[in-house]
C-alpha cells in the first residue's frame, strides 16, 4: 500500500513547517520538510547602522531572540576588533543561559509532552492520535508538570530580564558584554530564581523524560539520520575557566575533528532562491527569492559542512563533549534536552560566582569605513552563525545560518536530504491515518522555523493531516 501524508503545521511553536512524506508498505521512503515563510531579515539590514543588527536580528524570533543578539554582537566585535572583558563575557553568557533554560523547559513540556501524555482535551490541547501508554498515575503527574513548568520557564525569562531589561528581545546583550553594570542585588536575585529552576529540572523534568523513554522504547531506534554532528562551541575558551561545556568540534564516521569555519557552504538547489552560481556561501551575495523556481519546495536553505549535512543541538553538544553515548535517535534528542538543562544551570552557577559588581563594560565605539566580521555560537537549538560586511559605515551584507536551517534543510544537488528528512526514512507508520511517529521524530529536533526561513506563503489556518 502506497500513501502520501502531508501535515501542516507540524510545530507547536509556530505554523510554518509542513512535512510531506511518501509511504510504501507502511514505511517512510521519502520526505520533504517545507518552510513556508520568507523573512528577508538579511536584506532588511543592508544600508542600516551595524549597531542596529544586535536589536534588529532579535526580531527574527520571539523564542530565541537572545541567541541572535549574541551572534550579532560577536560578529560586530570581530569586525571592530574589540575584545570584551571576561566580566562582560560572563554576564552576556548568563543572559544566554537564561534563554537556554526557558527554551528547553518550554519545549519539553509544551511541545514534546503532548505527544506522549494524554491531556484533558480543550480548544488549546487537542490530540491527533490515541497512542498513549503511560500508567494513569505517571500520566497525571506529567500532565500536572505541563502546567507547573509554565511558571518555571517564566522564571527563566525573569532572570534574563534582570540583566537584559526585558524578555524576549533583550536590551542587555551588546558589544563588550552587556549594556549595564552588575550589582550584588542582581546577582542574588538571579541566583535565587536559578535555585528554584534547578530544583524543578532535577526533581521533575529529568525523571519525567526518563518515564516517557521507558514506555516508548522504540523511539531509541527511530529518527537517527546521518550521524554527523557539529558544534561551534558552547561556554568555552574562557581565559581562566577554560571550557565549561564543549569546544568547536564535528563528528563524522571518521571520528571527532576540530571544526573549521572554511568548510561551511549553504546550498539553495531546492530552495526558493536564485543566484547565478546556484550556491550561496556566507561571503557571497544574498540570493533573491523566487517561488517559481523549478524543483524548489522550501524557503529553508541547505547548509553543508565538507559537502555533508550535519545535525546540531543539545544531543550533538552532549556527545561532542563526551558526556553522552554516541547514540542518535528521537528519544536521545529528547533526553539530551533535559540533561542539557541541568548542565546549563550548573554552568550558570559557576558564572554567577565570577561576577564582580560595578565593572564598567561599555565605551564609545568608532565604526570603520569598511570591515567584515562573523559571530559563531551554539545556542539552544544548535549552531548559529552571523556574517556581516561594512562599507561606508553601513551594513552592505548580512548572512545568517540558524540551527533549524542545519536540521531542517532541503536536499541538495548531490542527493543528500536534509537532516530531519533523512531521520524519517525507514520509519514504520503503524496507522497512516494517525501518523504520530512523524511528529514525534521531527519535534525531537525542536524546530524553530521563524529562524530557519529568511512574503508569507498562505497556508492552512488549522492543522491538517492529509492522507492520499
Amino acid at each position: 500500500m502506497n500513501k502520501r501524508i502531508v501535515i501542516n503545521p507540524l510545530t507547536r511553536i509556530s505554523g510554518f513547517l509542513e512535512i510531506d512524506v511518501r509511504i510504501e508498505n507502511k514505511r517512510v521512503v521519502d520526505a520533504k520538510t517545507k518552510g513556508n515563510l520568507f523573512r528577508g531579515f538579511e536584506q532588511m539590514l543592508v544600508g542600516r547602522s551595524p549597531f542596529d543588527a544586535v536589536y534588529f536580528t532579535q526580531r527574527i524570533c520571539g523564542i530565541c531572540s537572545a541567541a541572535h543578539s549574541m551572534a550579532s554582537s560577536l560578529a560586530l566585535e570581530d569586525a571592530l576588533k574589540i575584545e570584551p572583558l571576561e566580566q562582560g563575557r560572563y554576564l552576556r553568557d548568563i543572559i544566554h543561559s537564561c534563554e537556554f533554560l526557558q527554551n528547553h523547559i518550554r519545549h519539553f513540556y509544551q511541545y514534546t509532552v503532548p505527544d506522549f501524555v494524554k491531556m484533558d482535551q480543550n480548544t488549546l490541547l487537542q490530540t491527533d492520535h490515541t497512542d498513549f501508554r503511560l500508567p494513569k498515575a505517571i500520566n497525571d503527574r506529567l500532565a500536572q508538570h505541563y502546567f507547573d513548568s509554565l511558571a518555571i520557564s517564566r522564571s527563566a525569562h525573569q532572570m534574563l530580564a534582570v540583566l537584559g531589561g526585558k524578555a524576549p528581545h533583550n536590551h542587555g546583550v551588546f558589544i563588550g558584554g552587556i549594556t549595564t553594570k552588575a550589582t550584588a542585588e542582581k546577582v542574588v536575585h538571579i541566583d535565587s530564581l536559578l535555585q528554584k529552576i534547578a530544583l524543578f529540572i532535577n526533581e521533575k523534568m529529568i525523571p519525567d523524560v526518563y518515564d516517557i523513554a521507558k514506555y516508548y522504547p522504540e523511539y531509541f531506534q527511530l529518527g537517527g539520520g546521518y550521524g554527523n554532528l557539529l558544534s561551534y562551541g558552547s561556554f568555552h575558551n574562557y581565559k581562566e575557566l577554560g571550557t565549561l561545556y564543549t569546544n568547536p568540534l564535528v563528528l563524522t564516521k571518521k571520528g571527532i575533528e576540530v571544526f573549521d569555519e572554511k568548510n561551511i557552504e549553504e546550498k539553495i538547489d531546492y530552495s526558493y532562491y536564485q543566484v547565478s552560481a546556484n550556491k550561496d556561501q556566507q561571503n557571497k551575495a544574498v540570493p533573491e527569492p523566487d517561488m517559481d523556481k523549478e524543483k524548489a519546495y522550501s524557503w529553508v536553505k541547505a547548509p553543508r559542512y565538507n559537502g555533508l549535512p550535519f545535525e546540531v543541538g543539545p544531543l550533538a553538544r552532549l556527545i561532542l563533549s563526551g558526556t553522552y553515548p554516541n547514540r542518535i535517535s528521537a528519544m536521545d534528542r529528547t533526553i539530551a534536552r533535559a540533561l542539557e538543562a541541568k548542565k546549563i544551570a550548573e554552568i550558570m552557577k559557576i558564572l554567577l560566582k565570577q561576577i564582580i559588581p560595578g565593572v564598567e563594560l561599555q565605551q564609545k565605539y568608532e565604526l570603520p569605513s569598511s570591515a567584515s566580521g562573523r559571530g559563531l555560537i551554539d545556542t539552544t537549538r544548535g549552531a548559529l552563525g552571523h556574517w556581516l560586511e561594512i562599507k561606508d559605515k553601513k551594513i552592505s551584507f548580512y548572512q545568517i545560518i540558524t540551527p533549524s536551517t542545519w536540521d531542517f534543510s532541503t536536499r541538495d544537488e548531490n542527493g543528500y536530504r536534509g537532516v530531519a528528512e533523512e531521520a524519517l526514512i525507514g520509519t514504520p507508520i503503524v496507522n497512516p491515518e494517525q501518523p504520530v511517529e512523524i511528529g514525534r521524530i521531527l519535534r525531537s529536533f525542536d524546530p524553530c522555523m521563524s529562524c530557519a526561513t529568511h512574503v508569507y506563503s498562505p497556508g492552512k489556518q488549522v492543522k491538517t493531516i492529509q492522507v492520499f
